[in-house]
């Protein structure tokens, strides 16, 4: 019954570099079909992870696939681990360049002023964000960040918990954040990028030990 409570299903097939997306699921026990329009293929049989989106949390899972078109995806789940709740943030350490667009004043008002600072991302995860940054922030300070390049327009606001003074790689603070004000699909961009990276950092590591 579980798996009729995905709103999104999302399936990575690194070798290929194919990733697939889709709300229209039809779940039947451990074989999942989604459809959609403009998918990319993945070879017959491929072993994929797979994360499933719940309203209050996430699944990460490893799926066989049995069919792959353009406009429909099927697989057969091979090994699913407990539900995330969405406090249950996972971490990834990434070297990223965003932008610090803006911050707002302490206070009831928070008036905004600009900064568009490019800044260097360290650790990211679905709660917050830690960046390395030359602009002097005060604790509780709600900030806005620029991470166009996780998906185009995307804006998340920010608030700052912990600061360092470094320097760090040349910039003089370093900011621990936590996200305030994220939409659910915002939420599942991050969850994406989260999870890839987390695939990518394991499968480098497997290799270096081989």
């Amino acid at each position: 019954m579980m798996q009729n409570s995905f709103i999104k299903i999302s399936v990575f097939h690194a070798e290929k570099g194919v990733t697939v997306s889709s709300s229209n699921i039809n779940a039947m026990g451990e074989r999942i079909i989604l459809m959609g329009e403009d998918f990319g293929l993945i070879p017959h049989q491929s072993v994929v992870d797979v994360i499933g989106y719940f309203q209050d949390g996430v699944v990460f899972m490893n799926a066989k696939v049995s069919l792959s078109t353009s406009s429909q995806l099927n697989f057969d789940i091979l090994k699913r681990d407990g539900k995330q709740e969405r406090r249950s943030y996972l971490k990834v350490k990434v070297q990223i360049n965003s932008k610090l667009t803006r911050a707002f004043s302490l206070g009831r008002r928070e008036k905004p002023y600009r900064i568009d600072e490019a800044i260097e991302t360290r650790d990211l995860s679905l709660g917050g964000v830690a960046f390395y940054s030359d602009s002097f922030l005060f604790k509780k300070q709600k900030v806005e960040l620029d991470f166009n390049m996780l998906r185009p327009g995307f804006m998340a606001q920010a608030e700052v918990l912990r600061k360092e003074r470094g320097p760090f790689h040349g910039r003089r603070f370093k900011y621990g954040c936590r996200f305030v004000n994220i939409s659910g699909e915002e939420e599942r961009v991050l969850c994406e990028f989260v999870f890839r990276t987390q695939i990518n950092n394991h499968r480098k590591a497997a290799y270096q030990d081989e």
